[in-house]
């Protein structure tokens, strides 16, 4: 990727930040206005603050790169800044959406988790984030976005707006409670960038699923 796509990247993350947009200018506890984060950090700061928080960050640098799925109908385009040690994707979606199945990995790009978040979080809330935006040519003007269990519930299709600019959107859900122990399959995450399959594009730093903990009022 060039310098300057490179340069774009920061100067919409940093206008977030001085919009107030992101939270009162925090984003995943970082104080936006004051550190002025690359890329590069805000990235490991994403990781470092979803396992504290009992969950996973999923990028698309280094191993986490390996673990996206990508279905029929669907293209992935990855671009490194900050000198390959953080990235983003183009998300292209040629499929329409098919909210009826449950067979979810067919509908995007996807990401597992590991079968004990779903026990971890029985009976728990959990918290679902997605840093995104449209693209420059042929963009989408909206993403949507499911979390599942794949086994005794999901949240649902979410449709999530996207601007010029990469922007959280997260969403909760009530994980369905069952016998300790019992969830037997991994949980889901699945991306959708174009529901009419007319192949319109959404680029995407990251996300994240953790334990979800109410914002403590200011």
């Amino acid at each position: 990727m060039s310098r300057s796509g490179g340069l774009a990247v920061t100067a919409g993350v940093l206008a977030l930040a001085a919009a107030g947009v992101l939270g009162g200018a925090s984003f995943f506890g970082i104080d936006l206005l004051s550190m002025r984060p690359s890329e590069r950090e805000l990235v490991m700061r994403m990781s470092e603050t979803a396992a504290l928080s009992g969950g996973y960050a999923i990028m698309f640098s280094g191993p986490d790169s390996e673990k996206w799925k990508v279905a029929p109908g669907h293209q992935l385009e990855k671009f490194s800044v900050e000198s390959g040690d953080a990235a983003f994707a183009r998300l292209t979606s040629s499929a329409p959406l098919d909210t009826k199945t449950w067979n979810w990995a067919t509908q995007g790009l996807s990401t597992s988790l590991p079968i004990e978040f779903n026990n971890q979080t029985n009976g728990q809330k959990v918290e679902i984030g997605i840093v995104a935006r449209a693209t420059a040519m042929k963009s989408t003007d909206a993403i949507t976005v499911a979390y599942a269990t794949q086994q005794a519930g999901n949240s649902g299709w979410k449709k999530i707006p996207v601007g010029r600019d990469f922007e959280l959107f997260k969403f909760v859900f009530a994980v369905p409670q069952i016998e300790p122990g019992a969830y037997t399959h991994q949980p889901i995450l699945v991306v959708h960038a174009d529901a009419t399959g007319g192949g319109r594009s959404a680029e995407i730093l990251g996300a994240y699923v953790k334990k979800y903990r109410p914002e403590q009022p200011q």
